[in-house]
Order: structure tokens, then C-alpha cells, then sequence
């Protein structure tokens, strides 16, 4: 089985935020539980950070992965997906890259509760009924003004998501093979309080 950890963000200064340290205490707590099981930590880093024209010192995946090994989890047991740029990206990588290539039919999805509605939408799109996948959301805590500021824009990316994807067909990650970052959704210009709402996994 492969514990699949998503990235939520990373500063320029490479640093992530305290909720992905969440999920990957979540996924330790589950590997020691499930015999054979890997840490799959996913993320390269915003695809909003092409539009400034500066990247984060390592990838989302390579830092969750050090903190991994400061937590004694053994480096082989640590598989590393480091080219998706959003949560689309996580799927299509993960299914094309890791799941495909290791015979894996599978695994549990960990991410923070505010993002769990989309991953689900993503996730099952993306990979199918072949496959058996679990979502666990980690909850944090937070001021309920900040709650409804991420939930509404989660919302507004759900519903953007669901246009991007809307003439796939379920398990079809072909859909967007070439197509995946190049089309108009991701040139658009956004404003670069954006980005720094990115960087800190919102």
C-alpha cells in the first residue's frame, strides 16, 4: 500500500506549513500501523511561481522527505513525486508515475480537511474505479473567519477544476497527457497576494 502524502505549499525560503507536517505525522502514524506499506510525499511547487519568475531552494517532496528521515522512517521506504505543480498534477503524477510503474492498485490520500473535497473530485477522476483509494482530511485548527476565507476558495477552484476536467472520462489520465499546465487556467495572471496565499498551503 502507498501512504500518499500531498504537498500544501512552499516559500521562496523553502519552508513548508505547519498543516504538512500534519499529514506527514498522520502518514508515519499509518505506516507503523499497515506492514509493507511506503510514504509517497507529492509536490514540486506552485506552477503560480512561474509567474515571478523565482522557485523555492527544493521541491515540496524533497523537503517532506527530510523531515521523514529526521523522523527515522528509512530512505527506502520514502518514494518522492517531484514534478506536479497543483493537486491535478499530484493525481496525474502519482497515477502515471508511481502507481502505474510500481503494480500499485492501493492507497490512502492524506491531506488537510479543507482540501479533501477537491482531492476526492481529483483523485477518483484522475485514477479510476480500478483503483482503491482512501482520503483521510487532517483537520486544523483555526479562526472560523480564516475557515470561511479558505473554504470559499476552495470553492471557486473546485468549480474551475470541474470545468478543466469536465470531458474526461473517469480513469482516463491520458486526457491530459501534453496537456497538462499548458492550457489558458494556468497563463492566467493572478495578483501576487496569490501566490503568497499558495506558499502557505491555501
Amino acid at each position: 500500500m502507498f501512504i500518499v502524502v500531498l504537498g500544501g505549499g512552499i516559500s521562496l525560503q523553502g519552508e513548508i506549513p505547519k498543516i504538512v507536517y500534519q499529514r506527514l505525522d498522520k502518514a508515519i502514524e499509518l505506516y507503523k500501523k499497515y506492514k509493507n506499506s511506503k510514504i509517497v510525499v507529492s509536490g514540486k511547487y506552485s506552477f503560480l511561481y512561474h509567474q515571478i519568475k523565482k522557485y523555492p531552494p527544493l521541491t515540496e517532496a524533497e523537503k517532506m522527505a527530510q523531515y521523514l528521515l529526521q523522523k527515522k522512517i528509512p530512505k527506502k521506504e520514502i518514494i518522492l513525486e517531484k514534478k506536479s505543480k497543483d493537486t491535478i498534477g499530484n493525481a496525474y503524477y502519482l497515477k502515471k508515475d508511481i502507481f502505474i510503474k510500481n503494480n500499485q492498485k492501493e492507497g490512502i490520500i492524506i491531506t488537510s480537511s479543507f482540501h479533501l473535497k477537491r482531492v476526492k473530485y481529483i483523485f477518483n477522476k484522475v485514477f479510476g474505479k480500478e483503483y482503491r483509494l482512501k482520503f483521510i482530511g487532517v483537520k486544523e485548527k483555526l479562526p472560523s473567519n480564516r475557515i470561511k476565507q479558505i473554504n470559499q476558495r476552495q470553492k471557486q477552484i473546485l468549480e474551475k477544476t470541474k470545468e478543466i476536467l469536465q470531458n474526461m472520462k473517469d480513469g482516463d489520465h491520458h486526457f491530459l497527457d501534453k496537456k497538462l499546465y499548458k492550457i489558458k487556467y494556468y497563463r492566467e495572471k493572478r495578483p501576487d497576494w496569490v501566490i503568497n496565499f499558495v506558499a502557505q498551503g491555501k
